[in-house]
């Protein structure tokens, strides 16, 4: 076998250790490492230095170990030397394949069900202790390809990928399927784990991935669950409509109202406007149209109730009305609507503010409380009572005739007012 005088690593493709196929080498030799790989001199099975990337000079002066390689002395004086020289790739190793073989059986969260998963994905790995690797994963075999890291670590790896992945899909609350769509959040959870794994061996997981979590179309479980779900989402619409016709409900109930409120007070209005045209002859019309009203509706009333009204009111408003055509023939006086006095024979009175009748003797009217007689005129000036006619105050002789006063009550009147304050009669 030949003496070399230059180390380095001739391997291609992905082999992750290689063995330099010569074992004898020149002292003073050049040693060349890659930056992605280590060098490893083994002597008698152990090794005795690990140089990393960089072109070495090996002699014993740099490299007193080399002493103990010494073997020979070639032509010229030079000593040569003999070890096995192993080099170490530590490149990343991209995309090395993983998946179950068999569908992983768990229970749906939500439903209750047994559903059967399916997950593949990739990973790398790099070497980050050579020496350990070396020792735990190379060894006798003196050399190692990517494919020898799946197929000792595939067992390994699928056992705790498939408890991981089952642990997570349970332990969540949503459906199997949700959670199958967070693919990275389960690989990053997963990566510690198997990190343990590979770090026996002086190497280190980098990245982890999962390609899909997937249930089997033919799985007559995911079926119910289709089921099941469309379902509930067929009773989630009809709660939503429901909820959406009462609103619509409402909303209408509340414009209905509006509306209603609206014409009533229109209405409202309208009364008030009549009530206040009939009522400007100051002798409360409107009370005594609605009383007129009131009696026509009762004597038009053809039924059952009608009759006992036309029997048990008809006295009592024939001899009212009586006395009001009596009273409006005999010049007005007592013509108010409640007057009965006619009928029984007792003496009355007119309210001269509401045309009641009022039994003789009262000072005020029982149905407005307006005083019965009229208010009697006072000086302005002294107080003192002025007797009807007087044009002087008999007391002061203050003038009587500045003095307006309401011709129903008495009651004084200012300047330009037309209706009293205190009766509401109508003064010319």
């Amino acid at each position: 076998m030949p003496i070399m005088s230059v180390i380095k690593n001739t391997s291609i493709g992905n082999s992750l250790c290689s063995k330099v196929s010569y074992e004898d080498f020149n002292i003073g030799s050049q040693l060349i490492v890659a930056e992605y790989e280590e060098a490893l001199f083994m002597k008698d099975g152990v090794i005795e230095e690990v140089f990393g990337p960089g072109k070495y000079t090996l002699t014993t002066e740099n490299y007193p170990f080399l002493t103990k390689f010494v073997s020979k002395l070639v032509s010229g004086g030079v000593s040569a030397y003999n070890c096995k020289v192993y080099y170490i790739n530590k490149a990343h190793h991209l995309e090395l394949k993983w998946g179950t073989g068999t569908p992983i059986r768990v229970i749906d969260p939500v439903w209750g069900i047994e559903v059967h998963v399916q997950a593949r994905g990739s990973y790398s790995v790099v070497v980050k202790d050579s020496k350990k690797f070396f020792l735990k994963f190379v060894g006798a075999s003196a050399s190692a390809v990517e494919q020898d890291i799946i197929k000792n670590f595939k067992t390994a790896f699928i056992q705790h990928i498939t408890d991981g992945l089952a642990d997570y899909l349970v332990s969540k609350e949503d459906e199997v399927l949700v959670t199958c769509n967070k693919k990275k959040a389960l690989a990053d959870d997963m990566l510690p784990v198997l990190n343990d794994i590979l770090d026996e061996y002086g190497m280190e997981l980098e990245n982890f991935y999962i390609e899909s979590i997937e249930v089997p179309e033919n799985d007559p479980c995911m079926a119910r669950i289709r089921e099941l779900r469309i379902k509930r989402q067929e009773k989630m619409f009809d709660r939503e409509q429901l909820a959406a016709d009462e609103r619509l409900n409402f909303n209408l109930r509340r414009e209905s109202s509006e509306a209603d409120r609206y014409v009533s007070g229109q209405m409202a209005q309208a009364d008030y406007e009549r009530m206040t045209i009939r009522d400007q002859d100051g002798n409360n019309g409107w009370a005594r149209q609605e009383y007129a009203d009131a009696i026509k509706a009762a004597a038009n009333n053809n039924g059952t109730g009608g009759a006992f009204v036309g029997a048990g009111m008809g006295l009592a408003m024939g001899n009212a009305m009586g006395t009001m055509v009596g009273a409006l023939m005999n010049g007005g006086e007592g013509a108010g609507p409640l007057n009965g006095g006619a009928a029984t024979g007792t003496s009355k009175l007119i309210c001269p503010n509401c045309n009641s009748a009022v039994p003789a003797g009262s000072k005020f009217c029982i149905n407005c409380g307006n005083p019965m007689e009229p208010k009697k005129k006072v000086c302005k000036n002294c107080g003192a009572e002025l007797a009807p006619g007087m044009k002087f105050c008999g007391q002061c002789g203050t003038p009587v005739s500045e003095i307006k006063t309401c011709k129903s009550c008495g009651a004084e009147l200012a300047a330009g007012q037309v209706f009293c304050g205190e009766c509401g009669t109508k003064n010319d």
